[in-house]
C-alpha cells in the first residue's frame, strides 16, 4: 500500500538490502579504565545472509522471520532521523541467520533495516548501492545498535577480515556513543572456503544474561591483550594479504582460543561448552588448525584453503554423525559489504 505521505522525488519506492554474516573471533579488552575497551576482529561470510526488502508504506508493518524486531529497528531509524510525520515504512525479513549463535544476527539485521530505510529517506548513509563505513556507523547509531563490537558495521559496510581498535570511556557492559577506528581490513583470497558448523537448539548468551556475565567477568590481562593485538596485526591481517593460507589458518586459530581467556568461567557453564571443545580438537587432529568458535558461541568457523578440503571436511564430519545435532555449511568469505538493490 503507498504511503499517505508524498514519495521523494528521484528516490526509490522500495529496496533490498543484502548483508554478509558477521563471525566474531574475539575481544582486545574490557574492564581496564586505562585502555580502550572491546575492539577486536571478525571476518564476514556470504552465508548464512540477511536478506530484508523495504518499502513506503502508509503505517509501519513487518513481516518474515523476526519482523518485529525489524518493525521496531525502522521506527527506531524514522525517529533517529526526525522523518516527517506519516512517513511510514514495511520491513520483509526474507532471510537471516539464526538469532544468538554468533553470527551477528541483531546488528545485521538493524544495519540492512537502516540502509533500507536511508536509502527511501534519501539519508546519504544509504544513498549508493553500497554503504561506506562512516555511513555504517551512522545506521548503527540510528537503530540503536553496537554497544560493545564495532566489527559487525565495518563488517556490514566492507566486508573481508576486519579489526576494529574498541572505545575510550567504555565499561565492561556498554560503551558511549563513540566511535571505535577501524585499523585495518583485509579481503581473503577467492578461494578459500570454510565449514561453518552451528549446534540445532544450542543459544550463546544474549539480553540480560549477557549483561550478567560482563559484569561478573574480571578485565582482561594486558598481557593479554596485547598478543591478540599482535596476531591480529602482525600475523593474521599479513596472511590474509599475502595469500599465506597456513600461517593464516594458524593465526585464526591461536586468536580464537585466546580470545576465549578471559570468557572461560561463563563460557564452561554453557551446556555446548564441553562439546565445542571436543569438535576443535577433532577437526585440528584431522589438520584443520584454523577452526575458532564465535562471540559466545555456538557457531564454530573451520577455515580450508580450498573447496575440495573444505566439502571434504565437511562430509566427514557429517559420516561421523555429527549432521544429526548439527547445521554443516562450506561458506565463502564474503569480500564486500551489504548491497542495495531498488526493487518494484
Amino acid at each position: 500500500m503507498a504511503s499517505s505521505a508524498s514519495h521523494p522525488p528521484g528516490l526509490p519506492h522500495a529496496v533490498e538490502v543484502r548483508a554478509p554474516a558477521r563471525f566474531h573471533l574475539g575481544m582486545f579488552s574490557f574492564g581496564d579504565a586505562a585502555l580502550r575497551a572491546f575492539g577486536g576482529t571478525g571476518v564476514m561470510l556470504d552465508e548464512p545472509a540477511t536478506v530484508v526488502r523495504v518499502r513506503r508504506a502508509s503505517a509501519f508493518g513487518s513481516s518474515g522471520a523476526g519482523a518485529a524486531r525489524a518493525e521496531g529497528f525502522a521506527r527506531a531509524c524514522a525517529a533517529s532521523w526526525g522523518l516527517p510525520a506519516g512517513t511510514a515504512f514495511h520491513v520483509d525479513v526474507v532471510a537471516a541467520p539464526r538469532a544468538h549463535v554468533g553470527l551477528g544476527s541483531g546488528t545485521q539485521l538493524a544495519l540492512a533495516v537502516a540502509a533500507g530505510v536511508g536509502a527511501l529517506a534519501g539519508r546519504a548513509a544509504a544513498e549508493a548501492r553500497g554503504v561506506t563505513a562512516e555511513g555504517a556507523l551512522e545506521l548503527v547509531h540510528a537503530a540503536g545498535r553496537g554497544r560493545r563490537s564495532s566489527v559487525g558495521a565495518y563488517g556490514f559496510a566492507l566486508g573481508g577480515l576486519v579489526v576494529e581498535a574498541g572505545r575510550l570511556g567504555a565499561d565492561k557492559v556498554a560503551a558511549p556513543a563513540g566511535v571505535s577506528p577501524l585499523v585495518a581490513r583485509a579481503v581473503l583470497p577467492q578461494a578459500w572456503r570454510g565449514v561453518l558448523v552451528v549446534e540445532r537448539g544450542a543459544e550463546g548468551l544474549h539480553g540480560a544474561a549477557e549483561r550478567t556475565a560482563f559484569e561478573a567477568l574480571a578485565p582482561v590481562d594486558r598481557g593479554l591483550t596485547a598478543e591478540l593485538a599482535r596476531l591480529a596485526l602482525l600475523e593474521l591481517v599479513p596472511a590474509a594479504l599475502e595469500g599465506r593460507f597456513d600461517a593464516f589458518a594458524a593465526a585464526f586459530g591461536a586468536y580464537g582460543r585466546l580470545a576465549g581467556v578471559p570468557f572461560a568461567a561463563a563460557s564452561r557453564a554453557l551446556a555446548f561448552h564441553g562439546r565445542i571443545e571436543r569438535l576443535l580438537e577433532r577437526v585440528a587432529a584431522a589438520g584443520f588448525p584454523g577452526a575458532a568458535q564465535s562471540s559466545w558461541g555456538p557457531a564454530v568457523l573451520v577455515c580450508c584453503a580450498g573447496e575440495a578440503d573444505a566439502a571434504a571436511l565437511a562430509a566427514t564430519l557429517a559420516a561421523e554423525g555429527l549432521a544429526a545435532t548439527h547445521d554443516i555449511a562450506v561458506v565463502s568469505f564474503a569480500a564486500a559489504g551489504a548491497r542495495l538493490q531498488p526493487i518494484g
